[in-house]
């Protein structure tokens, strides 16, 4: 049996690597328009600022392929499917590619945002880009070098958009985040642990602007500045635009394999097509798409089985998680992180935030279920948060596992719970009270 992969990113990498697990003998083809083997986008940003080189983003080398017996064809552009006659076609071949089963890894391509002149600006190399390719990097470093560009605008304040903005500083380049919400990572941080981040942000000398539209991107002929929806002017010399993704449909679309925002599938990721699948980036389930890389790794293990008629297990969906470092700083965000006050059950958060050190530790549990967290600037409790999501814990395990301790008033026997109050007893301010008895902070002592 032959299987084709289009697409080389880590759902079509991790999807080939699992195929061969499963079966030693199957003949695997992988095509991709990318220059180099597969190749982590999360360290692109250190490209840039010269921490990593080309070959340390690099994670399979070409001799990795080769053990693997999986036939890796760089270079390759794909610019039309077959599903009826089971071919696809190589931009500049003649001879058509036959498959017996079909696996669409086409990925994402980087959303920009209806800002007036990006896209123009974009396609004329006038100083406005976005991350999403080796090549991206290198040609970020070269307009910065040649152009001698100050100052830098990133447009969008999520994940990748806070390490690339770190990395720009870090080139010596006057640096601005802009974000359209009303804090950074809206999706993995509450308010408070929001706050903390930009404020540590800040501190490294990256202006962080927040609720903030982009209208225009300003100059003629190469960049100058960005407007804002309120009218506000930042002067620029570069324009970074990290502002999420879009699921890679056209392929599919116009082999009418069945799409919407993104290609849709079922729980064992097959497309409206016999025997073409789809995985990673590009897929849409049940309504939903995900584009983080865990999903990508599940699907992944799902996709191989089933095109290989093991469909001992299907796709339920990934629940968001992330650990990834952000400035430096070690954040791991899982599951949910901000109950509504309107959803139903016993919700409980046990909470440490201590901004000295800049740490929160965020548990959030439902019943005795550990339903989600974030740990940002420690990530100590991260394995057992892993292991435990969606399980029954005890309480008094986590509040140790977070060093959350109780301390009780010597005079009326009042309780001081770090894991309730949201302040650490250490920093109260020394005048504190008792508020039952106001005895002073010297009069409470720590529970073992």
């Amino acid at each position: 049996m032959k299987v084709v992969i289009i697409g080389n990113n880590v759902s079509g990498t991790f999807t080939a690597q699992n195929l061969r697990y499963f079966n030693d003998e199957v003949e695997i083809d992988i095509f991709t328009q990318e220059k180099y083997p597969y190749y982590t986008r999360i360290n692109l940003p250190e490209l840039i600022s010269g921490k990593k080189t080309l070959d340390d983003l690099i994670v399979f080398k070409e001799d990795w392929y080769k053990a693997k017996k999986l036939n890796l064809n760089l270079n390759k552009k794909i610019n039309n499917i077959n599903p009826t006659n089971k071919t696809i076609k190589v931009e500049g071949e003649t001879d058509l590619v036959y498959y017996d089963k079909l696996i669409l890894a086409l990925g994402s391509t980087p959303n920009i945002p209806p800002i007036k002149n990006a896209v123009e600006m974009k396609s004329k190399n006038q100083g406005l880009f976005t991350l999403r390719s080796i090549d991206d990097a290198l040609d970020i470093k070269d307009f910065i070098k040649n152009k001698n560009a100050k100052k830098a605008i990133v447009i969008g304040g999520g994940l990748l958009g806070l390490e690339l903005a770190n990395q720009i500083n870090n080139s010596n380049l006057k640096t601005t985040v802009v974000e359209f919400f009303p804090r950074l990572l809206p999706r993995q941080l509450d308010d408070e642990c929001a706050t903390m981040l930009k404020e540590e942000i800040e501190n490294r000398g990256i202006q962080v602007v927040l609720d903030a539209a982009t209208e225009e991107i300003q100059g003629n002929g190469v960049i100058t500045g960005i407007k804002l929806k309120d009218g506000r002017i930042f002067d620029t010399d570069i324009v970074l635009i990290q502002a999420g993704i879009n699921p890679t449909i056209d392929l599919a679309k116009e082999a009418d394999i069945k799409t919407n925002r993104g290609i849709i599938v079922n729980e064992f990721l097959e497309t409206s097509e016999k025997d073409v699948y789809a995985v990673g980036d590009c897929i849409e389930y049940k309504n939903q798409i995900w584009g983080i890389i865990p999903a990508c790794m599940e699907q992944s293990k799902v996709v191989a089985a089933s095109v290989l008629d093991l469909k001992n297990v299907d796709y339920k969906g990934t629940t968001p998680k992330n650990t990834l470092k952000i400035v430096g700083l070690e954040l791991t965000s899982i599951g949910t992180i901000d109950p509504s006050k309107e959803e139903s059950g016993a919700w409980e958060i046990l909470k440490k935030a201590d901004k000295k050190d800049c740490c929160y530790q965020k548990l959030v549990l439902k019943g005795n279920k550990l339903k989600g967290a974030i740990l940002f600037g420690e990530n100590n409790a991260m394995s057992y948060v892993y292991n435990k999501m969606e399980e029954d814990v005890d309480k008094d395990e986590l509040k140790r596992l977070l060093e959350l301790y109780s301390y009780t008033c010597n005079k009326c026997g009042l309780e001081y719970d770090e894991a309730k109050m949201g302040v650490l007893f250490k920093d109260l301010p020394p005048d504190w009270k008792c508020p039952n008895c106001k005895g002073s902070k010297k009069d409470f002592t720590k529970k073992n």
